[in-house]
């Protein structure tokens, strides 16, 4: 099937769309053996959100421009594709999404994935752009951050200190310096549970990929993670780095210290905190902020104390 006979095909028949494509995207079942996702830039807020669906598109395409048959193990299968100046659509095959219970098989399984994404010789299209070195933040950036935490905080008085929020601040640009330093690799840069799918062999496969970028191998481990508790959803963290760190170094002999990764996840994790948590948790019950302050404070302490 093309493109062109999965929409002669919605025409045909009621169509069913699926959960996802909150960003401006139309994601179709086709039959219950292809997945439709169209992309309109009329549609979207910004040329930004539609150069994001471009990126994936030319992503796509680059990594299935290899040898007849081939494709990136982590990959889903590609069956078509364009991109132009107004609209973007990929046909791929349907998968199934991971189990919502994680046991060590199947985190392993993760792991290994993104280990596999961030091994990958980064594409040609993504080859200029580097990671801004020492990024800092303003001291109004700062201080907007540190305004809307407190504004989360007043909304549960007295249960929570402002002082390690306020010792945060003064160190974050130290915290962003050295988070720079870590070596850059192919970066997902949306990687979380709802973005994984399982074949029928019971392999991982990564899907939407408008965020792929250059970036730190520790951003989509720490964003993984920050997901997943941000449900509830607790894991061995250090148990799942050992895991990673092993496929890593299977799959390019370079070794990695679990150490220095965990460190460098919680400066990744204590800047994204920082910067923009506080703009999801207006409104939030105090269990929720505790989970995500309380975990940005205990971070940043460790961080320090090392």
């Amino acid at each position: 099937m093309n493109i062109q006979e999965a929409k002669q095909y919605l025409k045909n028949h009621k169509e069913r769309r699926l959960t996802g494509g909150i960003s401006g995207a139309k994601v179709y079942d086709i039959a219950g053996k292809y997945v439709l996702k169209c992309v309109s830039r009329a549609d979207l807020e910004n040329d930004e959100q539609y150069d994001a669906y471009q990126r994936e598109a030319i992503w796509y395409k680059c990594a299935n421009s290899g040898k007849k048959g081939f494709r990136l193990s982590y990959l889903p299968e590609i069956l078509d594709l364009y991109c132009t100046e107004e609209e973007t659509a990929v046909l791929m095959k349907h998968y199934l999404p991971i189990p919502q219970k994680f046991d060590t098989e199947l985190l392993k399984k993760i792991m290994g994935a993104l280990a596999a994404v961030h091994t990958t010789d980064i594409p040609e299209f993504l080859g200029q752009i580097q990671r801004g070195r020492a990024n800092l933040l303003s001291e109004d950036q700062i201080s907007a951050s540190l305004s809307g935490w407190r504004s989360v905080l007043d909304e549960h008085s007295g249960i929570f200190l402002e002082t390690p929020l306020e010792q945060l601040a003064k160190k974050i640009n130290y915290i962003i310096s050295w988070h720079e330093q870590e070596e850059s690799v192919l970066n997902h840069g949306d990687f979380h549970r709802d973005n994984l799918l399982l074949d029928g062999n019971g392999n991982i496969l990564i899907c939407d990929w408008q965020g792929i970028s250059v970036g730190a191998a520790s951003g989509d481990l720490s964003f993984f993670f920050s997901r997943l508790s941000a449900d509830s959803i607790y894991l061995d963290e250090k148990q799942a780095v050992r895991f990673y760190v092993q496929e890593v170094r299977r799959l390019s002999g370079k070794i990695l210290l679990p150490e220095e990764i965990c460190r460098h996840m919680d400066a990744a994790d204590i800047i994204t905190s920082f910067v923009f948590w506080h703009e999801y948790l207006h409104g939030n019950d105090v269990d929720r902020v505790r989970g995500i302050y309380g975990k940005m404070v205990d971070k940043f302490q460790r961080f320090v104390d090392k």
